[in-house]
């Protein structure tokens, strides 16, 4: 078993996040953790330049072995990728070398995060532990469109990482006042998700 407790009544879950530049990777962090610990806002740049770690302890969050346990969250924010800061090489070590520091077995989940509102590009994440966590998805409701149907319209390499991820998907409002609101659902998606693949951790490999 690959159960991964702090102790008896505690469930660790460590989440690595990981996206383009303005994808909303902050903001989607501030909603998992219900604070604004990761700044946020609209830039020609880069908003995160380094990776950062934040931690949050939910008393009771969810039940194991029919007693409560809580949940000990852990999210590694990184810069947005590509960038015109650091070489592609040098990101990646960078990211690499933060993960290594933050979680020690590497993360149990990453939350590859996505604009709903804009074409996709392939980037080359496809990952077993992965989540697609579809960021500003109020701009598609404002469009009147539903959030399914949007999807089976979007591109071919959208499709693609939809299918090697197993569909799974989560949409966000980033604008949300109401950061619990929307980071719950988001967060109880990602221990289930976890606890599927038995709390294992994901070994981060980096290529040269």
């Amino acid at each position: 078993m690959g159960t991964d407790l702090v102790e008896s009544q505690t469930v660790a879950l460590d989440v690595l996040l990981l996206g383009t530049l303005q994808s909303g990777k902050s903001s989607t962090g501030n909603m998992l953790l219900g604070s604004r610990d990761f700044r946020t806002g609209l830039s020609l740049g880069a908003v995160t330049r380094d990776c950062q770690l934040r931690r949050r302890v939910f008393p009771a969050f969810l039940r194991r072995h029919g007693d409560k346990a809580s949940l000990d969250l852990r999210v590694l924010d990184t810069p947005g990728y590509p960038n015109s800061l650091r070489s592609p090489g040098i990101e990646k070590q960078i990211v690499a070398e933060a993960v290594k520091q933050a979680f020690a077995g590497g993360p149990h989940i990453v939350a590859l995060v996505v604009r709903v509102d804009v074409p996709f590009c392939e980037d080359g994440h496809h990952l077993s532990h992965a989540m697609l966590v579809l960021s500003h998805a109020g701009n598609v409701d404002q469009a009147g469109v539903d959030r399914e149907e949007y999807l089976r319209l979007a591109t071919g390499p959208f499709h693609a990482l939809l299918t090697s991820l197993e569909h799974r998907h989560h949409f966000v409002e980033n604008s949300s006042p109401w950061l619990q609101m929307e980071g719950k659902p988001l967060l109880e998606r990602l221990l289930l998700l976890s606890r599927r693949n038995q709390y294992r951790r994901l070994q981060l490999r980096v290529s040269e």
